[in-house]
Parts: C-alpha cells; sequence; structure tokens
C-alpha cells in the first residue's frame, strides 16, 4: 500500500470512531492551538504621555486574575477525574471569550489614554483591533495573524470533500483556510441575527449577503468572539454527540492552551505599554 491510500485509510477509520461534527471543531482548536504557540506582538505607536490609573482598570484586572483562577481549577479537577470535561467543555468558549474580552480593553485603554476605552462593545473592540492591525500600530511575529481576511475571498474557497476532517497528512495552509471559513460562517449568522433575517430567498436579503461578505474581514483572534456566538446562541450542538471523556479533555484542553498562547502574548504586550502609561507593569 502507498503513502496516500494508507493515509487515507487510517483517515477514513478514524472518522468511523469519531463524530464528525465534534471532530470537525476539535481538529481547528488543535489547529490553532498550534499555529498560536510562540505568539508574540508588539505595538508600533510612540507613547510620551503618562495617563491616569482609574478604578474600572482594577476591577478588570481582578475579573482576569478571577477567570484564569477558575480555568486553572477546572483545570487540575480535569486531570483527577477526566469525566469533569464534559461538564467544562460547554462553558469553556464563554469563559475565555471574557479573558480575552478584558485583556482587550485593558489594551486599547492603554492605547487610546480614555477610560471610556472600557464602555466599548464588543463589535466595537473587534472594529478596533483590526484597526490597529491594519494599520501596522499592532504588529504579530507570525504573519498570518496581521491579515484581516476579506470574507468573500475566503468563502470562495473549495475545500476538498472530507478535508475537515483528516488527522493524517493535512496541509496545515488548507486547515487555516477551513478555520476561518467557519468563523465567517460564523459572523454571517450573526448578522443574520441582529438583521433579523429569516433567509436570503429573497433578492433583498441576498444582496445583503452579498454586500455583508464583500466588505467584512475575518482576523483570527476573532475566534474567540465567533465560538462565545456559538455558545450564546446555537448550544454548541456539535457537542450533543456520542463523544468520549477522552475526546472532551481534548477539546478543551487544546482550548485552554489557545487562551494561554493568546494571554501570554497579551500580558506581555499590556506590561510593555503599562510600564509607558502607568510606570509600572499591570499583569
Amino acid at each position: 500500500m502507498d503513502l496516500s491510500k494508507w493515509i487515507e485509510k487510517e483517515n477514513e477509520e478514524y472518522k468511523k470512531e469519531h463524530p464528525p461534527d465534534f471532530m470537525t471543531h476539535l481538529n481547528y482548536v488543535i489547529c490553532f492551538n498550534t499555529i498560536s504557540e510562540g505568539l508574540s506582538a508588539e505595538c508600533k505607536l510612540d507613547f510620551k504621555k503618562k495617563i491616569y490609573e482609574g478604578k474600572i482598570l482594577k476591577k478588570k484586572i481582578n475579573l482576569i486574575k478571577l477567570i484564569i483562577k477558575n480555568l486553572q481549577l477546572e483545570s487540575e479537577n480535569i486531570k483527577t477525574n477526566i469525566g469533569f470535561a464534559e461538564v467544562c467543555v460547554p462553558w469553556i468558549a464563554v469563559k475565555i471569550y471574557y479573558l480575552m474580552f478584558n485583556l482587550f480593553l485593558i489594551l486599547e485603554y492603554l492605547i487610546s489614554g480614555q477610560e471610556s476605552s472600557f464602555n466599548c462593545s464588543h463589535e466595537g473592540l473587534i472594529k478596533s483591533l483590526k484597526g490597529h492591525i491594519e494599520r501596522k500600530e499592532i504588529i504579530f511575529n507570525k504573519k498570518m495573524f496581521n491579515s484581516n481576511f476579506q470574507c468573500l475571498k475566503i468563502m470562495n474557497y473549495k475545500a476538498k470533500s472530507g478535508a475537515n476532517l483528516k488527522v493524517i497528512g493535512i496541509n496545515l495552509g488548507e486547515r487555516i483556510t477551513q478555520l476561518l471559513k467557519k468563523l465567517i460562517s460564523y459572523k454571517l449568522e450573526d448578522f443574520q441575527r441582529k438583521r433579523k433575517i429569516r433567509d436570503y430567498r429573497s433578492k433583498k436579503n441576498r444582496l445583503e449577503k452579498k454586500e455583508f461578505l464583500e466588505y467584512s474581514t475575518v482576523n483570527l483572534f476573532e475566534f474567540f468572539y465567533c465560538y462565545r456566538i456559538k455558545s450564546n446562541y446555537r448550544d454548541l450542538e456539535f457537542l450533543d454527540k456520542d463523544i468520549s471523556d477522552e475526546q472532551f479533555s481534548d477539546f478543551y484542553t487544546n482550548y485552554l492552551k489557545i487562551a494561554a498562547n493568546y494571554y501570554m502574548t497579551f500580558k506581555t504586550l499590556i506590561n510593555c505599554l503599562s510600564k509607558i502609561r502607568l510606570g509600572k507593569a499591570l499583569l
């Protein structure tokens, strides 16, 4: 048997024992964990002016610490009782999102110097961060994280059937594109829900969808918001399958590692800026 046939056979055998919906998401989470390892960022803006440390900042820092403590406790419990992972997985996306949201709020506050930054909406904060990336005010050490990808171009990409389920012989670039397509599909669902669009049968609604895809972009960091939306409004239905404790644990562990990768990236960036703006490290 040649290598390509062996890979195909192994992937087919793997799919028989693992729920396809769940495996798609596990593969994306593993992929995102892999590409975010060793991630770092720097701010290219030149700050000279000090800013005032308000009460809201202290509340945000305390909230971040509480979320981290909670996640650490969960992780330890899963290590001693793997069955506990099934209880934790449905909430992991929500907890991680609010960890990231508060980190991003602090970063925005340090950049703007305005305490009103803490009132930023979820969509507003995403737009602001994407703007910093677009203007090269925040630069990551990995090129793919510096790109705001046009949604329409990503959605036009045609993957091979079953490519999202492969675990052997995967193409990393293809897997990243699949992940981005999934994020865009969640963004589109959110757009449809907020606009109260029932379906895209009418010409008007199809045009709205077309314009959304043409003028919208997606960045990898939107993973956190998109999966939080999935948790809040669609109840992570892909978890309602015959999934083993080990699979739940794999999903939780990889998701937590993604959070750790991003947390360390933004902790370093925030501390660098806070030393300039406040004269001390915050995290």
